[in-house]
């Protein structure tokens, strides 16, 4: 095919170009490379940025008549300038944000700018695009090979600028301090580099790169200015994909990768569009799947992650003490205010009769729905999707084609189906395509997904909803018949706008309570800290995938009633990248993670331009300079507002219900045996010959453990000795060399999540756990590893579902109780102490009944006051639970005390192995880690006394 797809089509000509538009490419990706390295933030302005700059030039030019070389050097000088005034305004604010604020707010910074691009004043005699010379004919190379002006201007400039841009970086101070402040940015202030000069210069050079990319693009493409003002979206939008690409193929690190992959997606761009000649949506389809490559061929190597649980737009809001839900208005706060919500929805056509309010209100509903899939899927489960927009017009066309009986290619048939029918038909095709786009999710999260979703969103604009099925053969699509049910006859504009009232609100219903149970609770936990997810059981892939068929499912069930709503239109502009950008502003404007949020959100942006006019300054409002506003003043959106009287209104009835004193202990019922122990004689846990690698450095080498039924082994040695990443070995977090075996199955080929559902269980340094999440939902997501959550019933609240959850919680409340934490129950963890939290990770221990647990330093950060405690837990936790223990701990005393036999570890590998009191006298443990620290031993004697069981 590819073969096929090539033949003949590489010239000279083709190369050459090729070639130039890598190039151009290269140079807007060397400011994105830049920035990413700088600040950890993929700009999505960028394109934006340099299309206003090369309007400004054709404006300078055509207008107002300056000569070419002044135009151009005053329109780069503006690029640097409007990248400064982003920096100091926007993204030095936000900077201490999470990334994901970081990078909305080049959203809302790209919709500016392109509303100043509209604004500017019109060219009225356009003409191509201006060049600063003109030669009397083209240089004639070879044979149908001939050099233009645009392509000498290229093979000049941008290869000087970016070697000058490459020589700054890696031979003066200040390329010397924009990685310092890139790699570590807290040693970098310590030895005196500014990081906020630092930040304005990289910003500076990332809007000059901008400025010159888009101006030398303006010609090749055979765009003038006039038509740029005037508004061309694709411009931007087929320029950052691309360039985008090109970054990813440079890890979004090097400067010279970032050439080289530059002229190869320029030429290999050539290639396919002389290939697929007049059909020039293929092209998008092919720069698709190239980034869908690209990103999974990368998959989690450095620079192409986001750290986990930095997800959280507005301040966390905790759920409502237990105490307080006596009272009858506090227990059901939350269905209250969504009662009104939409009970004042469905009271608006009374007062309402003019078709074109209905026609917008109808609208604000349609786009809630897709504003709600976001808050689904980026709100909760983490993923940046900008191509939700793409699966309403993938829902809405199918079920057109369908409604309409248009054929179908692949069966050579045609089938017209009942609306209702076609709209399954669409809702489940819009669910199947969201999982299959959301397939690097596996691999990837957060921003470089948000690169995969934008080029499936321009894919499908320019190629995927023009095919013939969707639109026969026609640009534009006429008003469908409109569908009867029963008495309900939805020609008439009300009994319509009824119908998308009751599909949100039961699309409101539906994820509310999918929130509530435990597939809600994993999509979180797995967002928020997928290891201590996995460690509980919990597939990540499942979560993910559910979280996308799900937010896949609500956008194409919106896409089948806009498309049933409209009374004429454009498949190819009705659903551009611009749109799903427009719902994520959406949600984050209404509140992202909050199901009323994605309905005042939809309010804002549709219902202000419709009460206050279409205008330029309304425009400003509800897109850009709102969204930054509400980014820098109000994080959370408009529900943190409702959530500040929702806050007043509890401390209010805190004062009529005194806290009840927490429950006092007690023990725990008979703990559910999930694994098979092995046969006897073979070992729990063991390894051989266990190595890891990090690039050239030898972190564990051929180290062999065994770990029989009830013991505890003590794994000690220096920082850096390589006993937590053995442990990740174990475990899975790692790659490694040589045989683990765990309850007598060797599990090299496992997941982390499988082996832990093996028998594993797994105690954390950092002790993060879920900071989204309370005490009691916490131990909940561990509950899942005895019994898993279904989608369906959780949607529906069918059983068993009601039940299941009713039993969890008694559960979680047992555990809880048992381990004194019911003062802490409904507090979120991110809120605790560093040992109440390590305290909350025992409970999750408890809840998953592992068979080998897994401890890596469970006193870190724990005052020496509480530490002593912990000895006697670790023991007790090991009798619940009849469970074998490996410990990491940099405590001697209390390794000492509690450990049947020890390992120590030096650089990687095993130097001594025994009782404590072997290790304590071997003389090389004593030379490389115990000292001779007399008062040490005798305090583990102590200890070892205090936590051992009585009898």
């Amino acid at each position: 095919m590819l073969f096929h797809l090539f033949h003949n089509q590489i010239t000279y000509q083709t190369f050459v170009t090729g070639v130039v538009y890598g190039l151009i490419y290269a140079a807007l990706a060397s400011g994105i490379v830049l920035l990413y390295r700088s600040t950890g933030v993929i700009n999505f302005a960028q394109a934006e940025l340099g299309a206003f700059c090369a309007a400004l030039v054709g404006l300078m030019v055509q207008r107002y008549h300056l000569p070419y070389v002044v135009a151009f050097v005053l329109a780069v000088l503006a690029g640097i300038v409007v990248g400064v005034i982003v920096e100091s305004v926007v993204i030095r604010r936000l900077f201490d944000a999470p990334r994901i604020v970081l990078f909305i707010s080049t959203l809302g910074v790209g919709v500016l700018l392109r509303l100043a691009v509209t604004s500017l004043p019109r060219i009225e005699k356009g003409g191509s695009f201006p060049l600063p010379f003109k030669l009397s004919k083209p240089i004639k190379l070879a044979q149908n090979f001939e050099l233009r002006e645009r392509e000498i201007l290229v093979l000049v400039l941008v290869p000087v600028l970016i070697t000058i841009l490459g020589l700054i970086l890696t031979r003066t101070r200040l390329g010397l301090a924009m990685r310092s402040s890139a790699d570590n940015p807290d040693t970098a202030r310590l030895y005196g580099i500014s990081a906020k000069r630092t930040s304005s210069v990289v910003w500076a050079i990332s809007g000059g790169f901008a400025a010159l990319s888009a101006i030398l693009t303006m010609p090749m493409k055979g765009l003038s200015a006039s038509t740029l003002i005037a508004g061309t979206e694709g411009f931007s939008a087929e320029l950052l994909v691309l360039s985008l690409l090109v970054a990813l193929i440079a890890r979004m690190r090097s400067i010279p990768v970032t050439i080289v992959a530059g002229i190869g997606v320029g030429v290999a761009e050539q290639l396919v569009r002389r290939a697929v000649g007049r059909n020039t949506g293929l092209t998008y389809l092919y720069v698709f799947l190239a980034v869908l490559a690209v990103v999974l061929l990368l998959g989690r190597s450095k620079g192409t992650n986001t750290e986990e649980g930095n997800w959280t737009l507005s301040g966390r809001i905790a759920p409502i003490p237990e105490h307080l839900k006596s009272l009858w208005w506090v227990r059901h706060m939350n269905k209250m205010g969504m009662s009104a919500l939409f009970g004042l929805a469905a009271l608006v056509p009374v007062f309402v009769s003019r078709p074109s309010k209905l026609l917008l209100l109808t609208q604000i509903f349609i786009f809630a729905m897709v504003a709600l899939s976001v808050t689904l899927l980026t709100g909760w489960a983490g993923q940046l999707s900008l191509g939700q927009f793409a699966f309403v017009g993938l829902g809405g066309m199918t079920m057109a084609g369908l409604y309409l009986g248009h054929p179908i290619p692949i069966l050579h048939s045609t089938y017209k189906l009942p609306w209702i029918t076609a709209t399954i038909f669409g809702t489940a095709l819009g669910a199947l395509a969201a999982v299959l786009v959301g397939i690097p999710a596996l691999r990837v999260r957060g921003l470089m997904l948000a690169v995969v979703t934008l080029a499936f969103a321009s894919m499908s604009s320019e190629w995927l909803l023009r095919q013939k099925f969707f639109t026969n053969g026609k640009t534009t699509l006429n008003s469908l018949p409109k569908p009867t049910m029963g008495p309900f006859d939805f020609q008439n504009r009300k009994a319509f706008y009824y119908l998308c009232l009751v599909c949100m609100v039961l699309a409101a219903v539906f994820v509310a309570h999918l929130r509530k149970t435990g597939l809600g609770r994993s999509i979180i936990a797995v967002r928020e800290n997928e290891d201590m997810a996995a460690a509980s059981t919990v597939s990540s892939t499942r979560a993910k995938l559910l979280a996308f068929a799900v937010a896949g499912g609500i956008s194409a069930l919106a896409g089948c009633l806009l498309v049933t709503q409209k009374s004429g239109f454009e498949p190819a502009t009705e659903f551009v990248p611009l749109a799903s950008i427009t719902v994520v502003s959406m949600a984050i404007i209404g509140g992202l993670g909050s199901i009323s949020g994605s309905v005042l959100g939809a309010v804002w942006l549709l219902g202000i331009p419709a009460m206050f006019g279409y205008s330029k300054y309304v425009s400003l409002l509800t897109s850009g300079i709102g969204l930054l506003l509400l980014l820098m003043y109000l994080p959370g959106g408009l529900m943190q507002l409702v959530n500040t009287v929702r806050d007043q209104l509890l401390r209010f009835a805190a004062t009529r219900v005194p806290e009840q004193p927490p429950p006092a202990r007690r023990m725990l019922s008979a703990i559910p045996t999930r694994t098979t122990e092995p046969e006897p004689g073979l070992p729990w846990l063991a390894t051989h010959g266990v190595t890891v690698r990090f690039g050239g450095v030898m972190a564990v080498n051929e180290v062999s453990i065994r770990i029989d039924q009830g013991e505890i082994v003590g794994l000690i040695g220096a920082n850096g000795a390589g006993k937590s990443t053995l442990m990740n070995a174990i475990s899975g977090f790692v790659p490694s060399s040589g045989r683990v075996e765990v309850m007598g199955r060797e599990v090299n080929d496992m997941s982390p999540r499988d082996r832990h559902a093996l028998g594993l269980g797994r105690g954390f340094q950092a002790a993060r756990l879920y900071p989204d999440l309370s005490v009691r939902e916490t131990v909940e997501v561990a509950l899942e590893a005895r019994q898993k959550s279904l989608l369906l019933s959780s949607l529906l609240a069918l059983p068993p579902s009601p039940r299941v959850e009713r039993v969890r919680r008694a559960e979680a409340s047992e555990i809880i109780d048992f381990l004194g934490l019911g003062r802490y129950a409904d507090q979120l963890t991110v809120n605790l102490s560093t040992g109440t939290r390590r305290i909350v990770e025992f409970g999750c221990l408890l809840a998953v009944a592992p068979k080998v647990i897994l401890f890596d330093e469970p006193t870190g950060g724990v005052a020496q006051r509480e530490t002593e405690a912990f000895g006697p837990l670790i023991r007790r936790l090991q009798r619940e639970l009849r469970a074998a223990v490996v410990l990491i701990e940099h405590d001697m005393p209390l390794v000492m005390s509690v450990s049947d036999r020890m390992y120590c570890l030096e650089a990687g590998s095993v130097i001594a192995e025994g009782t404590p009191a072997e290790i304590r006298q071997n003389p090389r443990v004593i030379a490389t880690y115990l000292g001779t620290d007399e008062r040490a031993i005798e305090r583990s004697d102590s200890l070892k006394q205090a936590a051992t069981p009585a009898g």
